[in-house]
């Protein structure tokens, strides 16, 4: 019920308001009009009085009756007629210098004397002029006129004039329209307002404006608590609406996000294709300087034309989330990798155990120099860095496998590897990750002055201070790079040209097989691969991933 009044008193305020208005302007405009048609009756009055005294004062008869001395009946038989003739016209008199009457619309006043006084100034020689009188009829609105002789001198005068109770009549008679005018439009109002009450009540749904109100209020205040930001934008892509979030990460300021275009914020946006297709993109993840977020973008249709009128875009803040799940994942990947490391921590044991045994002291001391080179601080810090538990365990396995032949592999320090940022599939990262390892590790091992150098074409190094090998991996939204560097023997200017090609290897015959695997799958997911060896001081190997096919694949690799 109190809803319900609410609604009704915000409708009757409305209402009165309207009509209140309306009124005013009615009423404003009617005076305006009434006042100019009171002031335009009084002049045509005015105009008609002193038209028929300068008509009359120059008539001939008139002219000839005062120079004559006495009434002439031609003369009254024209002023009768002109009096008939002019029916605003209410009383005529025509009089001689002396103020004695010639001629009277009233015959009784005929011979009287005109002893009011206005007609001084005519005599005096005025120019014609108009008076308000009192007469023995009451109030007269009088216009007087010169009568002049045939010497051109005043020998009379002429009085034409208008009851002024006429005049008000007619004003009397133009307030009564103006009145039947204003209750006519104050009708017209009262139907006009309660349409327009009825087509704002169609307009809004069947709402009432203060539930609107209210319904605004509440959804801007339910948009601006969720931890989403949400921008909506018209057809052109200029925002419309953003909550309090998406300013907040969009603007350091936090200032309103209206009027902007949409690809000003988010150069990623699919917006053209959401717009035009009318296709929902979901879950895009997109960096927002060092925040991690997921956009949504989707098209915002017409309840009952289905067009689309706009996008809402949905921006989901997952930064913390990210770094939580990375957390509990790199806690997990920890766990696995510290149990494979123990169990192969056993092996080494026994490996050790048994060159003992054997009295292979050397062997042994060996064995265990080597196996310093993997500590179980730097096979952390390899799971720290690389999130995906395969390609991780693909790496440690080869890093043991390193250390056992002397050479130190290690992941680099600013590496970061997630599984969610892959663009290429696991399989396919772990065959290039592995093959490149592989190929470190057997240049490193391989016998500098043996025979397969010499055949290969290796340059060999004399003073060889340390085996190493450097894995990068860094992957990041829609990017994905792998560098892979060695401290061998660097790679031949001769077979450089043709080191992708199969069966060509600097480690001997039957060999090649890893560089010509790589170079397939960079080919098939249109990645780039480039290399920077000099003879003599090592080899690194670079990749690159986009997820965009380029124009002219094959020229990838240089």
């Amino acid at each position: 019920m109190t809803q319900a009044r609410a609604q009704t008193a915000l409708e009757r305020t409305l209402y009165h308001f309207f009509l209140f208005l309306s009124a005013f302007m009615i009423l404003l405009s009617l005076a305006s009009t009434l006042y100019f048609d009171i002031n335009r009756e009084r002049r045509d009055m005015d105009r008609v009085i002193s038209g028929t005294a300068a008509y009359i004062a120059s008539m001939p008869e008139v002219a000839a009756m005062l120079e004559n001395g006495y009434p002439s009946q031609e003369a009254a038989v024209h002023l009768d007629s002109l009096s008939v003739t002019i029916p605003d016209i209410s009383v005529i008199v025509i009089c001689d210098s002396r103020g004695l009457r010639f001629y009277h619309t009233d015959r009784l006043k005929t011979g009287e004397t005109f002893v009011d006084g206005d007609e001084a100034a005519i005599l005096a020689g005025s120019e014609p002029y108009i008076t308000t009188g009192y007469g023995t009829k009451g109030s007269q609105r009088r216009a007087f006129h010169a009568i002049r002789g045939a010497d051109g001198h005043i020998i009379g005068f002429v009085m034409a004039s208008v009851f002024t109770s006429a005049i008000s009549a007619r004003r009397h008679v133009i307030l009564l329209v103006h009145a039947a005018i204003f209750l006519f439009t104050i009708a017209v109002s009262i139907f006009l307002a309660g349409a327009s009450m009825r087509l704002l009540r169609k307009s809004l749904k069947g709402f009432d404006p203060e539930e609107l109100i209210r319904l605004y209020t509440r959804q801007d205040e339910v948009m601006n608590s969720i931890d989403e930001g949400l921008i909506a934008t018209d057809t052109q892509g200029r925002i419309l609406f953003s909550n309090q979030k998406a300013a907040e990460l969009f603007s350091p300021e936090g200032a309103s996000l209206s009027g902007r275009r949409i690809r000003d914020l988010y150069p990623g946006s699919h917006f053209d294709h959401v717009a035009s297709a009318g296709e929902a993109i979901l879950r895009r993840s997109w960096s927002l300087g060092s925040r991690t977020v997921l956009i949504d973008e989707i098209p915002v249709r017409d309840q009952e034309s289905r067009a689309i009128r706009g996008t809402l875009v949905v921006i989901a803040d997952r930064t913390e989330l990210m770094r939580l799940s990375d957390d509990l994942f790199g806690a997990r990947s920890m766990l696995d990798t510290l149990r494979a490391f123990n169990h192969e921590f056993l092996n080494k044991l026994h490996v050790i155990l048994g060159y003992l045994q054997t009295g292979e002291i050397s062997r042994a001391i060996d064995f265990i120099s080597n196996s310093t080179l993997v500590t179980s601080r730097s096979v952390r810090e390899t799971a720290d860095r690389i999130r995906e538990t395969r390609i991780c365990a693909l790496v440690i396995g080869k890093m043991m496998h390193a250390a056992e032949l002397g050479i130190r592999l290690s992941v680099a320090p600013d590496s970061s590897c997630l599984e969610r940022d892959l663009i290429l599939p696991v399989d396919a990262c772990i065959t290039i990750i592995g093959n490149l390892l592989e190929n470190a590790i057997e240049e490193l091992s391989a016998d500098e002055g043996g025979t397969a150098a010499a055949q290969t074409g290796k340059q060999p190094k004399a003073d060889r201070p340390g085996k190493e090998i450097v894995l990068g991996l860094y992957s990041r939204p829609g990017c994905f790079m792998i560098t892979c560097g060695d401290t061998g023997r660097g790679i031949a200017p001769g077979i450089l040209s043709h080191i992708y090609e199969k069966g060509v290897s600097s480690k001997g015959e039957n060999r090649g097989t890893g560089l010509f695997l790589i170079r397939r799958l960079v080919t098939q997911y249109h990645g780039d691969i480039s290399i920077d060896t000099e003879p003599g001081e090592g080899a690194c190997f670079t990749l690159a991933f986009t997820g965009k096919e380029s124009a002219d694949v094959p020229g990838n690799y240089h």
